[in-house]
This record gives C-alpha cells, structure tokens and sequence, in this order.
C-alpha cells in the first residue's frame, strides 16, 4: 500500500499569462518527495558550508584583530624603547660632556699642582704627593654573586644618580680648584715678598769690620752712631743687591761715595756706599743677587768696603737680622 501510495501520480497546473494554454505537469509522489529532499539536503548542506565558512572567516577575523592588537602592543613597546634608548643616549652624551669638563678641570688642577710644588718648600710638597698618594689607595680584593639583569627604569634611575654625582664632583673640584688658586695666589705673594726682603749677604765676605749702633768714630775718633755695617772686601768685588727691587738713587757725593739706593717696596730700603763703580742707573728694575755694582773705597772711607744699610719707613735699621748665618 505504501509503495503504491508513492506511485501516485501527482498534477502540477502552471497558468501562465493571459491567452496563453494551460500546463500540466505529472509527477509522482516519489520524485517530488525525492526533489524536495534534494533541495533541503542541499539547502541544508549549503547552510552547513555557510556556517563552517562564517564561523572560519569570524575565527579568522579575531584572529587577526588579535594580532593586530599584539603587532600594536609591539610596536608600541618598540617606541617606547626606542624613545627609552634614544633618552638615555641623551643622557650618556651629557655624561660625556661632564666627563670631558671634570677631566678639563682635572688637568688644570694637576697643572695648579705642579705650581704649587714648584712655589712650595720640599716638604710641603712631599705632604702634597702623599696626600694625592693616599686619595688613591685601591684595594685588591675578588668579586661575585648571581648576575640580575638592569632594567631600563633602573638604567635611568643610575644615569641620574651618575648625573647628580658629576655635579656634585665638578662643584667639589671647582671649589678646590678656587682654593688651589687662593693657596697658588697667596704662595706667589709670599714668594715675592721673600724676593724683596733682604736675604742675601751683599758681599762675597761676611766680615764686619763695624756693626749697627754707636761707635768710635775711626776718622774723628768721637763716638757716633753707624746707621748700617760696615763689610771688609777687596777692590772691584761684586757687589749684590741684598732683594728684589728698582734703583731709586745712583749717585755720588763726597761723604757716600759712588752709592745706590734700591726701593723693594712697602717702605723697605737698602742702601750700599763707597762704591768703586755703579752697574746700575736710576729706575732699573733689580733681582736679587743680581750684581749692582763694584766695590770700593770712595766718600768717606779707610779703606775698601761696603757700607750696607737697611732703612725701614725712612730709619734706618740693624741689618743683623736680615743676613743669614750673622
């Protein structure tokens, strides 16, 4: 009875537009079951391809986004470091820069070094060298420990901290090259100063025939007052100025002889008679040891020698102190 049922036949009537013949179309019931379970098989197959190709192109869709938004992570982590590193290659050329500065100043301050030992005496020099000896003492030892990465938030944190002690230390060597230059200053004046206070014999001979003070007169025979001593020499010995100066009187007259009077500065002069011959003349800058002039026997005298007189704000002074070894 089934088989026969799907046996039946069954009409289509298609009514086409007006004027035109009616068609039929016979068919049984299992061809037109059978072409409606083609279409829904295909349908169906077709809604399944659909939904397997939806759900490929919506997986490959956010697979893509997702990419994207780690190619954008990426790359924003690539900028970030890029600006990180392009920072601290900043900050490494302003360290250069420190660090050329702090070597400039360096190299001044060990040129500041040798003029002070130079202008210092040998110990103080000796104190010096040991003291720069001793600023840098290393110790010798092993190191170790498990090795950890630096970050670059750390890098930073160190370049600062870098930065701030080049700061620190270029202040700190400004500060000492300011007191090097004080001492430097101060050593120069102190050496001039040694240069124009007399320190030397005048003479070749130490001998004094007649110290500073009251005396018996060796012309008159009365006492009198010798204003500066009186040292024993031969014809034509040097005669040496005792300091620094300039020639502030040469000149001659009957109770002086042949004389020269060098000014050394803060009311400190020198006086030196009965010259044979002056070397010098009136306004000629002197250094000390320099020979002024030849000694003699002319003014007022006995005999050859010089009369060496110091004066002091315009009074004259005893010279004993001024000559070493007296």
């Amino acid at each position: 009875m089934r088989f026969k049922w799907f046996q039946t036949k069954l009409t289509f009537v298609i009514i086409p537009e007006a004027n035109e013949s009616v068609m039929r179309v016979k068919m049984s019931r299992a061809v037109v079951y059978s072409a409606l379970l083609a279409v829904l098989l295909l349908t169906g197959t077709a809604a399944y391809v659909y939904v397997i190709h939806f759900h490929t192109v919506v997986a490959t869709q956010m697979t893509e986004t997702k990419q994207q938004a780690h190619t954008s992570r990426l790359e924003q982590d690539l900028t970030n470091k890029n600006k990180a590193i392009e920072q601290l290659q900043h900050e490494i050329f302003q360290l250069s820069k420190q660090a050329s500065e702090v070597r400039t100043k360096v190299d001044e301050m060990k040129q500041l070094e040798s003029e002070l030992k130079k202008l210092t005496p040998l110990g103080s020099a000796a104190s010096l060298e040991t003291a720069r000896e001793a600023a840098a003492v290393v110790v010798e030892g092993g190191m170790g420990g498990p090795a950890h990465p630096v970050t670059i938030s750390q890098m930073r944190t160190l370049t600062k901290q870098t930065r701030e002690r080049y700061t620190t230390l270029h202040q700190e060597i400004n500060e000492l090259k300011k007191l090097w230059a004080e001492s430097r200053q101060t050593l120069l004046e102190k050496r001039e100063l040694a240069l124009r206070t007399p320190g030397l014999w005048p003479t070749n001979s130490h001998t004094v025939t007649s110290p500073f003070g009251y005396r018996k007169d060796p012309i008159t025979s009365k006492l009198s007052f010798h204003r500066g001593i009186d040292i024993a020499g031969k014809m034509n010995d040097p005669v040496l100025a005792s300091a620094k100066g300039t020639a502030v009187t040469v000149g001659y007259d009957k109770f002086h002889g042949h004389h020269i009077v060098l000014e050394h500065g803060g009311g400190l002069r020198t006086w030196y008679m009965h010259l044979n011959e002056a070397l010098v003349q009136q306004g000629d800058p002197v250094a000390q040891g320099q020979q002024i002039g030849k000694l003699g026997t002319t003014g007022r005298s006995t005999g050859p020698h010089l009369h060496y007189e110091i004066l002091q704000d315009g009074k004259s002074t005893d010279p004993k102190p001024y000559l070493p070894g007296l």
